[in-house]
């Protein structure tokens, strides 16, 4: 790990899953993004490696990256420009993923306090 702060066995089975579900804008293989920072807190709680969405290399460090051209994302993400902006969208994937992940497992991937604080995230 290259500085931030190490997965527990809980998200890092989260995270297992989630790389394989593909890219969340096309669907080739997927790394991990960290949309805030794995060692990100929120009112005291950390987040950051609980608010993590899947990505190919082209969709997180690329050309159309979605730190880096944020417009871009969206259009290959909706087919469409919409204005939101990059943390709306990173909340939205983030929020479709765990529905998926509790409707096949019945549980949530991250804990509850968590969830709200990334719910609540507004930077």
């Amino acid at each position: 790990m290259k500085g931030g702060k190490a997965p527990t066995v809980h998200q890092k089975h989260w995270w297992d899953w989630l790389v394989e579900q593909g890219c969340s804008c096309c669907g080739a293989p997927a790394e991990i993004h960290h949309c805030v920072g794995s060692t990100a807190r929120h009112n005291k709680i950390h987040i950051g490696n609980d608010f993590v969405i899947p990505l190919c290399p082209r969709h997180h460090r690329h050309e159309a990256a979605i730190d880096n051209n944020t417009a871009q994302f969206i259009l290959d993400y909706y087919g469409e420009a919409r204005d939101v902006t990059r943390k709306e969208l990173e909340k939205a994937i983030f929020a479709g993923h765990v529905a998926h992940y509790r409707r096949q497992f019945d549980w949530l991937p991250v804990p509850a306090d968590a969830l709200m604080e990334i719910e609540n995230y507004h930077r």
